[in-house]
């Protein structure tokens, strides 16, 4: 059960993710996130050698590579994404740091996918919500959260995962490392140097 503290806290945590997604693309500047990304130019390297060894193990041990896939997938769309974009939002240099990593912090995407969708769907031209890659039926956040699912049901109830669904979470990582992210990136004047690295275009 939680404590009164801990109860509090969700609140406000709730209510500051309200705000901050109400007045999203409103007060939202494209220089602070470009000057977040050309602050933090390694912000995605550990990602790209994640994806590195998930794509070496997806052969040899497909729950291995599925773990790690979907690891890329939450790093890509937290840390390379809604990082810099809550940071985009908050004009207030000395607690924009404060807020974005608090945000990442959390668990789950639910609360953040409008924002992320309509950031995504201006800044980068792609329909978050829509968008879903070539050939298959569901969206690209269906496919996520099934990929979700099938890590915790791994993680937690020893449920192996089969290689269909460890080649599913490699083309997921590969669309938002390689489609989503470039996609904002150039819209910034800015590319995803190979190795990881975010430099000028």
């Amino acid at each position: 059960m939680d404590t009164p503290e801990e109860i509090a806290r969700a609140e406000w945590y709730s209510e500051l993710v309200d705000d901050v997604s109400q007045q999203a693309v409103d007060e939202f500047t494209l220089d602070r996130l470009r000057s977040y990304y050309l602050a933090n130019p390694d912000l995605v390297k550990d990602i790209v050698l994640i994806f590195n060894e998930a794509k070496a193990l997806i052969g040899l041990s497909p729950s291995a590579s599925l773990v790690l896939f979907t690891t890329v997938i939450e790093l890509g769309l937290k840390t390379a994404l809604l990082r810099p974009i809550i940071y985009g939002l908050v004009h207030n240099e000395s607690v924009a740091d404060l807020i974005s990593d608090l945000v990442v912090r959390q668990n789950g995407f639910d609360r953040f996918k409008p924002l992320l969708a309509r950031i995504i769907s201006e800044y980068g031209g792609i329909d978050f919500n829509a968008f879903t890659i070539e050939g298959h039926a569901k969206t690209m956040w269906e496919e996520f959260d099934a990929l979700q699912k099938a890590r915790n049901g791994l993680v937690h109830r020893g449920q192996l995962a089969s290689s269909e669904l460890a080649t599913l979470s490699h083309e997921v990582a590969i669309m938002i490392i390689a489609h989503y992210l470039p996609s904002v990136l150039e819209r910034l004047d800015l590319e995803l140097k190979p190795g990881g690295a975010i430099g000028h275009a």
